[in-house]
């Protein structure tokens, strides 16, 4: 996947997660920095969802892609960077935000609350992300 693409695919998915929220849960995100703060509490009210979820691994690769797109399109926003498609592992390629030679792996830390740790707090992770390229 080129940068173009890798671009576009994680701009329409952050506005996919816009109306995921909305339509889900009646919460509206502007891309401020602080609906972050939102994304958390969406990661743990689909904790609950993994329980009623037949296809459950696309359900999590979907909502963690979602969130991470429109996380790490904050991040753009606001900070700058652009999106890596990293294929080293060509059975699990990842996704990360590239800026001021620091990687991020926001659809990662959506992924490590939803599945790993419900304690992960992705707004710590977006806040220390953003002090790691501005001081």
């Amino acid at each position: 996947m080129n940068q173009v693409e890798i671009t576009k695919l994680m701009e329409e998915s952050s506005i996919d997660a816009v109306n995921y929220i909305r339509e889900e849960y009646d919460l509206e995100l502007d891309f401020s920095l602080e609906s972050i703060n939102q994304i958390d509490k969406v990661l743990l009210w689909s904790v609950a969802k993994l329980k009623d979820q037949a296809k459950k691994d696309e359900f999590i690769f979907v909502i963690c892609n979602m969130l991470g797109a429109y996380v790490g399109e904050t991040f753009r926003k606001h900070i700058g960077g652009e999106w890596l498609y990293d294929e080293t592992d060509p059975q699990a390629p990842t996704v990360l935000l590239s800026f001021s030679s620091h990687t991020f792996a926001f659809p990662g830390i959506c992924y490590q609350k939803l599945v790993n740790d419900i304690n992960t707090s992705v707004k710590k992770y977006f806040e220390l992300a953003i002090s790691n390229v501005t001081q």
